[in-house]
Parts: C-alpha cells; sequence; structure tokens
C-alpha cells in the first residue's frame, strides 16, 4: 500500500503575517472596548443603585439633639401612615355609600361623613411634613424622657396595644340594675356587647401585623414602638404639668368696647371730662362685662392688639382708642402683679398644654436640624 505523502505546513507572506497582526490586535481591541463599556455600564449601575438604596435611605432627613432621623426610616412612617388614611377614609367611604341622601333623617349624617372625607384628604395632603415633625417631637420627648429617667416598659407598650384594639385582661364585671316591681319596663334592653377573649385579640392584632408587613413593610418591633412613643409622651406630659408655675404676670383690666372710631372718640371725650369709666361702660360698651371688668388676664389670653395695650398701661392709666377684630376699645388699667395666682381654669389650661409648649420651644431650637426636601417623599 502506498504511503500518504505527509501535509506540509502552511506558510504565510510577510504581507499575510502582517494582515493577521492587524486583525487580532483590532479583535483584542474590540474585546477590550467592549469590556470597559460593560465595566462602565455595571459601576453606573451600582453607584445609581448605592445611591439610590444606600446613600440616600441612610441619609439624614432631620438630626435631633445629634441623632439622625433617617430617609429609610422616614419613608416607612409616611407609607404607615398613608396606609392608615386610605383605611380610614375607605371605611368612610363604606359608610357614606349606604346612606341615601334624599332621606332627610340621614342628611345629617351624610354632611357629618363627607367633611370627615374632606378632611381626611387635606390631611393626606400635609402628610409628608406633618410626619417629619411628628418624628421629630417623638425623638425630643425620648431624649427629654431619657434625660428625666422616665421609662415605659414592655408590659405598659402591651397594655396601650391590647387598649388599641378593645381588649380588657380584667374587665369589669357588669351590676345588673335590680328591677322593682313599681317600675314598668316599657323600654327594649339592648344587648350586652360581647367582650374580646384573648384568643380574638391575638387573631386581630396578628392579622393587623400581617398587613402592615404586607402592604406597607411595616414590622411588629417598629408597630410597638408607635405606642411606646405614644407612652413616652404621656409621661412627660404628666410630668411637665405638675412643673407648670401656678403665678403668672396678670393684669386687672376694664374696658368700653365700641363699633366705630367715631364713637370711641366721643367716649374718650366724656372721660377726659371726668365721668366714671364703670358708668360709661354701663351705657355704651356693647361688651356685657359689668361695669366692663374684664378680671385679671395673662398674656395670651386676649387677642393681641389688645394685650399690648393693656400690658403697656400702669395702674389708673387709660389707654388711646384701640382697635380690634371685635371693635373699638378703650382700657382702664385697674391694677397689675408679677406674680398673681392663677385661676383654677387658667391653671387647667396651663396644665393641660405644658408638652405642647415645651415642644413648640424646643422645635426652635438649635438642636433641631431639618435635611427633608421633597425628593425624599416616597411615591404613592
Amino acid at each position: 500500500m502506498a504511503k500518504t505523502p505527509k501535509q506540509r505546513p502552511k506558510v504565510f507572506s510577510k504581507k499575510q503575517l502582517s494582515r493577521r497582526k492587524r486583525e487580532a490586535r483590532h479583535t483584542r481591541i474590540l474585546y477590550i472596548g467592549g469590556a470597559v463599556t460593560v465595566i462602565s455600564v455595571l459601576l453606573v449601575l451600582g453607584f445609581g443603585f448605592y445611591q439610590e438604596y444606600i446613600v440616600k435611605p441612610s441619609s439624614p432627613v432631620a438630626v435631633v439633639g445629634g441623632n439622625p432621623i433617617s430617609t429609610r426610616e422616614y419613608q416607612l412612617m409616611v407609607k404607615y401612615r398613608r396606609f392608615e388614611l386610605a383605611s380610614m377614609m375607605a371605611r368612610l367611604q363604606d359608610q357614606l355609600s349606604r346612606l341615601d341622601p334624599t332621606v332627610e333623617e340621614q342628611q345629617f349624617l351624610v354632611q357629618y361623613f363627607q367633611q370627615q372625607l374632606e378632611q381626611a384628604r387635606l390631611q393626606a395632603m400635609n402628610l409628608p411634613m406633618q410626619v417629619l415633625d411628628d418624628m421629630i417631637d417623638d425623638e425630643l420627648i425620648q431624649q427629654e424622657s431619657a434625660s428625666r429617667n422616665i421609662i415605659v416598659t414592655p408590659e405598659e407598650v402591651q397594655e396601650e396595644i391590647e387598649g388599641q384594639f378593645g381588649y380588657e385582661r380584667n374587665p369589669p364585671t357588669p351590676t345588673p340594675t335590680p328591677i322593682t316591681a313599681t317600675v314598668a319596663i316599657t323600654v327594649t334592653p339592648m344587648p350586652t356587647e360581647p367582650v374580646m377573649s384573648g384568643e380574638e385579640f391575638q387573631k386581630n392584632y396578628g392579622e393587623y401585623v400581617l398587613a402592615l408587613r404586607k402592604n406597607v413593610g411595616f414590622s411588629e418591633a417598629a408597630f410597638r414602638r408607635l405606642f411606646e412613643s405614644n407612652a413616652y409622651r404621656q409621661k412627660l406630659q404628666e410630668v411637665l404639668a405638675e412643673e407648670v408655675p401656678t403665678t403668672g404676670e396678670q393684669v386687672h383690666a376694664r374696658h368700653i368696647l365700641v363699633e366705630s372710631e367715631e364713637e370711641a372718640k366721643r367716649v374718650l371725650e366724656r372721660l377726659n371730662a371726668g365721668e366714671d369709666f364703670a358708668a360709661l361702660a354701663t351705657e355704651l360698651s356693647i361688651d356685657t362685662s359689668e361695669g366692663g371688668d374684664l378680671g385679671w388676664f395673662l398674656r395670651g389670653q386676649m387677642v393681641a392688639e389688645f394685650e399690648e395695650a393693656a400690658f403697656a398701661l400702669q395702674p389708673g392709666e387709660t389707654s388711646d382708642i384701640v382697635k380690634t377684630s371685635f371693635g373699638y376699645h378703650i382700657i382702664n388699667l385697674i391694677e397689675r402683679d408679677p406674680n398673681h395666682a392663677l385661676d383654677e381654669a387658667s391653671l387647667s389650661q396651663r396644665k393641660a398644654s405644658a408638652l405642647e409648649d415645651w415642644l413648640a420651644e424646643q422645635r426652635q431650637s438649635d438642636t433641631v436640624q431639618r435635611y427633608w426636601s421633597s425628593d425624599k417623599v416616597p411615591q404613592d
């Protein structure tokens, strides 16, 4: 058998070798360019991801006493409040749909539910800023509570939650009203509202927490912190209410109130002529106070123009004409006291507003820095 001749290796010319080198170099450049493009795209996407999902959520929307409130926390709270508001509006709309506005007996309820819906829509518009304000207030309250050694226990939080869901661990035993033979029963007794059992509470609570996690991404721990914040708010309010001053700068004044400036000028002329202030007040004032006497009052209890004029007087002095939304006043100061005891109503009002007054001052202090911007508000 004849042998197969060996295949000789292919020999390229210098021109062919040069062309092949150029083609290989061009291919390498294409590969490198493609790799650089892919890496650049990945870097851009990675940077965007890093900015959008790491840097931006971690950036503060506010700093309170050195503690940052992150955009992530803020956005989660906005979503939760939107969920709550939407649920409430759905309930109102459902109740409204069951009413007939053409039925006279139902027209009041129709108007009521419509007003409630309108208020809810306004709340939705203002929600982003309201959430920020509330979170700043909560942080201020937490820090002040810590400085005062005010503590809220997990048990207290649990009781708050149970109360919100309508569950009482130890419900009061109803005391039946004794029926005597001399009283005729003419009204059908209403059925007693069934008491929620522990199992029912756990079921309702579990379903609600699950709905929050599913619809909002709100954890049970975050939900419980809402009740913890509310408990701290109540405790700090009680502490601050006990600290409010029981005395304050007050003036005892009387006035004559008329409808026009011309009338007020005539009153001033008669006063300057020596007529009695109380007698003129009884004769001319449209205010029904006896002799125009307003009693003692603190700053903040009267309209600004009246208050400014009254507190600028010394005992025995009479003001010029003072215009307010009520009309034209002439004020006479009877006496003033820098430490006059508050009456019961004024003291109760001070106690009730103790926390809000404290918060109003703290919000304006250097301890609060805001970094809110509209792009930090989550999309609906």
